[in-house]
Order: structure tokens, then sequence, then C-alpha cells
């Protein structure tokens, strides 16, 4: 159930929204901005607002971002996708209807400094959980730089080899609940004990036999 309790910005719902649309490959009607909210707070004078501020702009009846617009909506998709990563991937909660509440919540409060720091934690995850693009932050840029020498696919790493895992590149939701539940998510450490014929790895003591398919999507960073 949706917490009444939380705040929600009618601009920053229809960024959202407009991004969601975008994301898809649909036109951004006005019809499809309005409705794609369940809440209720948007409205076609809210739009008007949102073209005035320079962060809307309106064509022939179809909607798209100006810079400045589409600088707000990433941050506002970025946010709420790492704490919906947060939420499953660190504190475990697997309900999608309360995932989408307390992400809905965190997207409208998070400081960059503070979502940086998630991701940051959460190894820089490039989707959420539910398969779509999380928008990069600085963070990751920076990462990206420092150490895309030694960050390789496990697969890449040869018996005996061990690294860090620093995100998971996958799509399927089922899949990474599969790969979390037996403790293989952003952090862990993981070593390899054979690639053949079986992927096989070491999770401290626990040894783990793996779909090559799999490991093809687990990124680590070599110790």
């Amino acid at each position: 159930m949706v917490d009444k309790k939380c705040y929600h910005d009618p601009v920053d719902e229809a960024l959202e929204t407009l991004w969601t649309l975008e994301e898809r490959g649909e036109k951004a009607l006005e019809d499809r901005i309005l409705s794609g909210n369940s809440r209720g707070i948007l409205d076609k004078a809210l739009l008007s607002r949102m073209i005035e501020e320079n962060l809307l702009r309106e064509e022939n009846g179809i909607y798209s971002f100006t810079d400045q617009g589409r600088e707000r909506g990433k941050g506002i998709i970025r946010r709420h996708r790492l704490a919906e990563r947060l939420l499953t991937d660190v504190l475990n909660i697997k309900e999608d209807i309360r995932v989408e509440s307390d992400a809905c919540c965190f997207e409208h409060f998070l400081s960059p400094e503070v979502t940086d720091h998630i991701c940051i934690l959460l190894g820089h995850p490039r989707y959420c959980p539910h398969g779509n693009k999380i928008p990069p932050g600085k963070c990751c840029e920076r990462a990206a730089r420092q150490v895309e020498t030694a960050v390789v696919s496990l697969r890449d790493l040869k018996p005996g080899e061990s690294g860090r895992i620093l995100y998971i590149s996958t799509k399927q939701h089922s899949r990474l609940d599969r790969l979390t539940a037996m403790g293989l998510f952003p952090g862990s450490s993981i070593k390899v004990h054979q690639c053949e014929p079986l992927f096989v790895v070491f999770l401290d003591e626990i040894q783990i036999a793996l779909d090559k398919g799999i490991v093809e999507e687990i990124y680590v960073l070599k110790s």
C-alpha cells in the first residue's frame, strides 16, 4: 500500500512520467503524461507552468525535455532506481509494491552526495531490479576512469584468481534474485575454483556452480 504521508512533487512526477514514456519509445502526448500518474496530482496547468519554467517544450501536441528538464528528470530517475536497488539488495525487501512506494519517497529527499554514496555502496549498478537502466552519475564516471583496466567479467578470471563483485549487469529480475539469494551481490569477494566443465567459485568457504550465461553478467575488480 502506498504511504500517503510521503510527499510527491508534481513537477518531479511529470518529469518521471515523461522519462518513462521516452524509454518505451512512446510519444509524450498530454493525455499520456497526465494519465501516467495514478496519484491525480498532474494537470494541464502544471504542464503549462513547466513550459514557462523551461523544463518542457511542446510541439504539435508532443512534449519533450529541455536540457534543464532532462537533467532534473535524470536525477529523479537515478535516485528512484538506486533506492530500489538499495531496498532489494541491501535491505532485502522483496515486495514490489513496498519497494516502489518507498523508492518514490527516497527520490524526493536524497541529496546528490548521499545518492552517490549509495551508488558507490552498491558497486555502481547499471540496472534497477525491474531491468530499467540507471542513469550514471559523476561517481560512476570517476570509478570507470580509475578501475576500468582492472574490471573484468567473472568469466575472464582463471582458476585460483579472485576479485570483488562490482556490479551484475542483468535485466532478468528472477536471475538477480537467485544470485543475491546465494550471496552474490556487489561487494562480495569471490574466488574461481574451476572454469570447465562447470564454472565453480568459492564465496567465503561455500562452493557454488554457476551457469556460464550468468558468469558473463557478473563484473569483478580483480584482486
